[in-house]
């Protein structure tokens, strides 16, 4: 099992290795983690993981309570984080005791905000079972849910406990599950190294999970080390997220984060090459990593439609939005760019 630890203001480790979810108890006890803990996962993992974790935490003479809820980004909502918080204060949770999220970005996303609430916050972990979680959402204490008026417009930052990450558990995702996870592998090779990027490029899927994982968590650890509440470096991590959550919104949420994700990658990718940023080579190679694992490069909705949407984006200040510009692999800038320019930006990226 490998270790990465993650030096935020109370720095905690991201466990990372084959079969580990049956350690969940024994890890805990070592933190000294008392009291109750509450499981949340969706209808997807419970019947996969539940149990397993349950039978660890019990084995280490821990009391165990779970909270089951429909999978999916639609669950994502106040309506659900107020299911939770009842469930909390119904279990009898106090301050001593720590939620659990079993599961992928939004079961993350939703405990941890849950957490960061409940009698003005209670201790979390984090046990990802997806691609996309192992890799980014479960590291860094970014929390959120969705609004009617666009996605992770609600949230708060807490840092979890511990993540427990075992690989296994992506065996059983679906392909096109996986693929979610390996846009945000994408993004992540994009903008720290072309070692990575080679690395992609020359491996087939779930040839190298173990590896890819540790290489996105460090990196993002080292981001998130630096810019614990991004307010500069951490904002590269949102590397093509102002069109892929405009993409969301706009198909509510029919589209997955991933898919997203690799198409709102694609559009910066572009743009860069119009701009003179990049080489028409290095656009050639970005575009052809993200297809050749399964993810989308193109959209039907208008550079209009893109922009309009994203005057809700989080990251919007005033009459300015930061977005992020590929200089090159392992190259990448934030942009302070007013809203005005963001529909010609993304013009130049739509094919």
């Amino acid at each position: 099992m490998k270790k990465i630890r993650i030096n935020v203001n109370v720095p905690y480790d991201v466990n990372i290795g084959k079969g580990i979810l049956e350690d969940s108890g024994k890890i805990l006890k070592e933190l000294n983690i008392n009291g109750k803990l509450a499981i949340v996962c969706d209808t997807n993992v419970a019947p996969l993981y539940l149990d397993k974790l349950e039978n660890s935490l019990k084995s280490e003479g821990y009391d165990t309570f779970h909270y089951v809820f429909p999978a999916g980004e639609e669950s994502k909502n106040i309506k659900v984080l107020s299911d939770i918080l009842e469930f909390f204060a119904e279990s009898g949770l106090t301050r001593n005791d720590t939620a659990i999220a079993l599961g992928g970005g939004v079961t993350g996303d939703m405990t941890g905000f849950a957490a960061g609430v409940y009698m003005r916050g209670i201790s979390y972990a984090q046990i990802p079972t997806t691609l996309l979680a192992c890799v980014d959402s479960s590291v860094g204490g970014k929390t959120a849910i969705d609004l009617m008026a666009g996605k992770n417009l609600a949230g708060l930052f807490i840092q979890p406990k511990t993540v427990i990450c075992d690989v296994d558990t992506l065996k059983t995702l679906k392909d096109e599950i996986y693929a979610d996870g390996m846009a945000e592998v994408i993004k992540t090779a994009i903008l720290s190294s072309e070692e990575l990027f080679e690395v992609l490029e020359l491996s087939t899927p779930r040839e190298n999970d173990e590896y890819i994982i540790s290489k996105c968590v460090e990196y993002k650890g080292k981001i998130v080390s630096e810019d614990e509440f991004e307010k500069g470096v951490r904002k590269l991590l949102n590397l093509g997220h102002t069109p892929a959550h405009s993409i969301e919104k706009l198909t509510s949420y029919k589209t997955s984060h991933g898919q997203a994700v690799a198409i709102g990658l694609a559009i910066m990718t572009r743009a860069s090459e119009k701009l003179g940023n990049i080489t028409e080579d290095t656009c050639k190679r970005i575009i052809a990593l993200i297809q050749k694992y399964a993810l989308p490069v193109s959209t039907t909705f208008s550079a209009e439609e893109l922009a309009k949407t994203s005057l809700y984006d989080k990251k919007r200040k005033g009459n300015t939005i930061d977005l992020i510009n590929v200089m090159g692999i392992g190259n990448c800038t934030i942009d302070k760019t007013h809203v005005d320019k963001v529909k010609e930006i993304f013009e130049k990226g739509i094919r």
